[in-house]
């Protein structure tokens, strides 16, 4: 029951900083309004999180609820693993570009570079990172992906390539598409992981 509370409350927390954030922006939104619109204490915040800027942090995990979507209405296991890889890589970008948060891209990323606190954007256990990992781990297992890399390497670089490109373009001002920049860049090299499957009938160039 306390560990349900605990979580109830940490809930209530980031719900009433994203709302705060919109209606106020970021800088103009205090700690003591995050706890008065909560209906927690001081004690209780800075139980789950260092400061304001952690808080920040944990948009991304608005954007999991998105990317757990995709999985239950876009993911489909009847074509290409790499198939797969460029619709959700798409959807990300998508889902980036659209999100009411995309305005605090840019103090995010700055801010996470700087924080020795949790960085929540590297979490792991994030539904983003296991829709990468399970997608790349099918893959690989039914030879659709071909790499020298194991599956949790290649979504580390997956991940880095995804947030380098989402950075550049908040340093760009948001000037273009991040969805059109993001297929120009990754498309190639997710079609660099493309393996091909014969079957028995194939022609491989052997000899009967």
């Amino acid at each position: 029951m306390r560990g349900s509370y605990k979580k109830k409350a940490k809930e209530k927390i980031m719900k009433s900083a994203w709302d705060l954030f919109l209606e106020n922006g970021y800088d103009e939104t205090t700690i003591s309004e995050i706890i008065e619109k909560s209906g927690t204490s001081r004690s209780a915040f800075y139980h789950h999180f260092h400061g304001k800027e952690e808080l920040l942090f944990t948009i991304e995990y608005i954007n999991d609820n998105d990317y757990d979507v995709w999985l239950k209405e876009y993911y489909d296991g009847s074509i290409h693993a790499v198939d797969n890889l460029i619709s959700f890589h798409n959807y990300v970008m998508h889902t980036i570009e659209s999100s009411p948060f995309c305005r605090f891209y840019p103090p995010l990323y700055g801010l996470q570079v700087m924080t020795d606190g949790v960085r929540h954007t590297l979490n792991p256990d994030r539904p983003y990172y296991q829709i990468l990992r399970s997608l790349l781990k099918e893959g690989i297992e039914a030879g659709e992906i071909l790499s020298q890399h194991t599956y949790t390497v290649l979504t580390d670089m997956i991940a880095s390539f995804q947030i380098g490109i989402t950075y550049n373009w908040c340093l760009q001002q948001k000037r273009y598409s991040l969805i059109q920049y993001g297929r120009d860049l990754m498309i190639p090299f997710l079609e660099s992981l493309r393996g091909e499957i014969f079957d028995g009938n194939e022609d491989c160039g052997g000899e009967p």
